[in-house]
């Protein structure tokens, strides 16, 4: 079973891959199972937060594709709005600067609760895990601890790969650019 953070793969991919393309998910999926039967693929993500329309549209339609996918179920999380304000550093500077972005909401949560609860389960006996988020750790010590359960933790080789996250999977499958390349669209 396959569990995918959209967002994080994304992020951590998008200086890896030539503009213009991106990740084929079921092409990953196949290559990170191997000769291994796929019983599901799960994809997390949120909707951009983008004002762009052709950046919603891209995302639109690389998210109706995901539909086409055999064994794939989709699951979306939500994005609520955040300010930031700070302060100007200059002691003689009285400004305050207000940066506004957006944190994702049910996605980290979600996959950690349903590794979990598919691990106990007996849905899988291997869970690949696409994402470099420490929020992750703890689903994984579960699994590892309480169950015979393997997981596979698979992420881009840059610092936004958690150590701990690591050090926790059985398996560790780094994405480089090579990895990546038949796995491109």
């Amino acid at each position: 079973m396959i569990f995918i953070d959209g967002a994080n793969l994304y992020k951590r991919t998008r200086e890896l891959i030539p503009k213009g393309k991106q990740v084929d998910i079921e092409k990953l999926a196949h290559k990170l199972l191997g000769d291994r039967r796929l019983v599901r693929i799960y994809y997390y993500n949120t909707r951009s937060p983008s004002a762009d329309p052709e950046e919603q549209k891209a995302q639109q339609r690389f998210l109706e594709k995901l539909g086409w996918i055999n064994n794939l179920q989709k699951r979306m999380g939500r994005l609520i709005p955040k300010e930031y304000k700070v302060k100007c550093p200059n002691p003689d500077c009285k400004k305050e600067f207000v940066f506004k972005t957006h944190i994702q909401k049910g996605v980290d949560t979600r996959i950690a609760v349903e590794m979990v609860t598919l691990a106990v389960s007996d849905a899988y006996d291997t869970a690949i895990l696409v994402s470099g988020d420490e929020d992750l750790v703890e689903g994984v010590d579960y699994i590892r601890e309480h169950t015979h359960k393997r997981v596979e933790n698979s992420c881009a080789l840059d610092k936004g790969w958690s150590t701990k996250l690591r050090e926790a999977s059985d398996v560790r499958i780094p994405l480089t650019a090579e990895y990546l390349a038949d796995c491109l669209v």
